[in-house]
């Protein structure tokens, strides 16, 4: 279980980057301007903190069978990310790298609960 977490956790941290670095270089192609510097500013106030603890509480409820506990975490990261809205590619951004930080959490987690002869969700 420990090493599938660190897997989820870290190695999602490199599915993260690959899904999120062809919207990071179109923010980058954008004309110089408040929206292109709005963007940018958002992304790289994304925290790849928030990205190491979200995998791993994704993990480790989903690993230990609580589903419902995981969606409460994406709710939750939802409501702060909220105010996002407004720069179309920051949201697309937080959207990319959320939806590769489930993936890498709910794979690691079904992995490690076969693993363990535990069904997988």
């Amino acid at each position: 279980m420990f090493s599938a977490l660190l897997i989820a956790v870290f190695g999602g941290g490199a599915l993260v980057k690959a899904a999120t670095d062809p919207v990071v270089e179109e923010v980058y192609n954008l004309p110089n301007g408040q929206n292109r510097d709005a963007a940018i500013a958002l992304i790289r106030s994304g925290g790849r903190a928030i990205g190491l603890i979200e995998r791993g509480l994704l993990f480790a409820f989903l690993a230990a069978g609580q589903p419902d506990a995981a969606a409460l975490v994406l709710a939750a990261k939802a409501l702060a990310r909220a105010p996002v809205d407004h720069v179309n590619h920051a949201s697309k951004y937080f959207l990319i790298g959320t939806l590769a930080s489930v993936i890498a959490a709910l794979a690691m987690s079904v992995a490690a609960r076969a693993a363990v002869g535990l069904p997988v969700l």
